[in-house]
């Protein structure tokens, strides 16, 4: 009997040490490196995107991941002949999801700037945006960027809005002609406090209850929600006319990837070339501009 015993204990020893040396031999795939030749034979366009910025991606009434960023990745796709993966997650863990190497392609509405281009690469630039102020439409101590001064700003995490909240000297301030920061030009006046939700949708909730003076998010999502919003009835929401910031959206590839990123803008131009662009804009936006 002890003799059975040990045997039985050797070929379970065994075996989990096989399990281990072959889990320890699989590795994980470094998608960032991934060319269009590479995405071909993996079979499908991983993409990574925060559903809670309509009209570039949310969720509707089934749970499906719709919007203006989705029909393109979706476009992308078709021309590689492969399946589209969305994975859906917050907004500031889409960059870091390209950068390590977890997706293809981070297409969330994000903006073009130098400090995310430090950590991934950007294909040409899509989409021309605006940072926008949200207020109730009863305040009237809020009428530009330089109210917010000692206010309460609620914005969404990781955005160019939180950035410009936080005084952020690469977005706040305006420059010389030598690239330097004029700190004693800033573009808002400097909020009292500063509160980071996980969504715009959660942000502008926030000024809807009284909770929040000011929001500040693109122009496209913010128009959208507060429609919404608006909708619903309670105290309603209105958006000022003077902008605090200007941007411009792309999708965020792998650092250093420089054939993914010639084949999506050449890509890119030929849906532009075809109409498709103009499609997807009058289908999300009621309108064919950019």
């Amino acid at each position: 009997m002890k003799k059975k015993i040990v045997l039985f204990i050797v070929i379970a020893v065994v075996a989990a040490l096989s399990v281990s040396v072959l889990l320890t031999g699989c590795t994980t795939i470094d998608m960032s490196k991934a060319g269009p030749d590479e995405i071909k034979e993996y079979g499908k366009l991983v993409v990574a995107t925060s559903p809670d910025f309509p009209p570039f991606e949310n969720l509707d009434q089934a749970g499906n991941v719709v919007g203006w960023d989705i029909d393109v990745a979706q476009a992308l796709a078709d021309k590689l002949g492969v399946k589209l993966e969305v994975q859906q997650m917050e907004f500031d863990a889409v960059l870091s999801s390209v950068a390590a190497g977890k997706v293809h392609i981070g297409m969330a509405g994000i903006s073009n700037t130098e400090e995310r281009d430090k950590s991934v690469d950007f294909s040409m630039n899509v989409f021309n945006s605006s940072q926008m102020i949200i207020v109730r439409e009863d305040n009237t101590s809020i009428t530009g960027p330089m109210d917010l001064a000692g206010k309460t700003v609620a914005v969404q995490a990781g955005t160019i809005g939180n950035w410009l909240a936080e005084m952020d000297e690469d977005y706040a301030y305006n420059f010389d002609d030598d690239g330097n920061v004029l700190l004693d030009e800033p573009l808002l006046g400097e909020p009292r406090t500063v509160t980071k939700l996980s969504s715009g949708l959660m942000a502008i909730q926030q000024v809807k209850n009284g909770q929040a003076d000011a929001v500040i998010l693109d122009k496209l999502p913010a128009q959208t929600i507060v429609a919404n919003l608006n909708a619903e009835g309670g105290a309603q929401l209105k958006i000022l006319e003077t902008s605090v910031y200007d941007d411009a959206y792309a999708f965020a590839i792998g650092e250093g990837n420089t054939a993914l990123k010639a084949w999506i803008d050449s890509a890119l131009e030929e849906l532009i070339a075809d109409g498709t662009f103009d499609e997807l804009n009058e289908k999300w936006f009621g309108s064919s501009e950019e």
